[in-house]
């Protein structure tokens, strides 16, 4: 430290305060001088730093504005650029045009597809409601004949038996007369 700065503390301190103690404190305050100028240095590279690369970054941007108006060879390289973009665009809407043609058609076949698929399920749709009418109908058909099956036959034809035998016949025995089926006409002609 210099001579001016401990002069000067020096008569800050008080009286009687030792030269080592007095050593101490200017060390102190140095020490904590350094720190601080330190950081501050830190401090203001960082912000050094970034300004130079702010400004290197500006010097580039002009550079390269001075090389695009100035170079032949530059600008043919942006030309040709430009024309191969032009290119590859009009080579995909060709490869567009194509694959949209392909999917047009694609889809084409398949809406007739599906059309004679419709008409067919009309066709089956309508050839079963008419199976269900004549489902419903033998339904009603069966509900009849079973109600018919219930009640007893009766027959509207009647036969007539003509015989020789005599009229005067005894009559029937007794399990012929308990059976309904068994009638006098039906004995005489089993008895023949």
């Amino acid at each position: 430290m210099n001579k001016k700065f401990t002069d000067e503390l020096a008569k800050l301190i008080p009286e009687g305060f030792s030269k080592s103690g007095l050593k101490e404190v200017s060390n102190l305050i140095e020490n904590t001088i350094n720190d601080r100028v330190g950081e501050e240095m830190k401090d203001l590279t960082a912000k050094v730093s970034g300004f130079l690369r702010m400004k290197i970054n500006e010097l580039k941007d002009e550079a390269l504005k001075e090389l695009e108006n100035e170079d032949e060879t530059f600008r043919a390289v942006k030309v040709y650029e430009s024309l191969k973009s032009i290119v590859a665009e009009d080579i995909n809407s060709k490869n567009s045009d194509s694959a949209v043609n392909f999917y047009k058609d694609e889809n084409e076949k398949l809406q007739n597809s599906v059309d004679g698929l419709n008409n067919k399920l009309s066709q089956l749709m309508a050839e079963n409601n008419s199976l269900d009418e004549a489902v419903v109908s033998l339904r009603e058909d069966v509900s009849v004949l079973s109600e018919t099956k219930k009640t007893p036959f009766k027959s509207s034809e009647r036969a007539l038996v003509i015989t020789n035998e005599d009229s005067h016949q005894t009559s029937l025995s007794q399990p012929a007369v308990e059976n309904a089926f068994l009638t006098e006409d039906v004995i005489r002609l089993s008895n023949k």
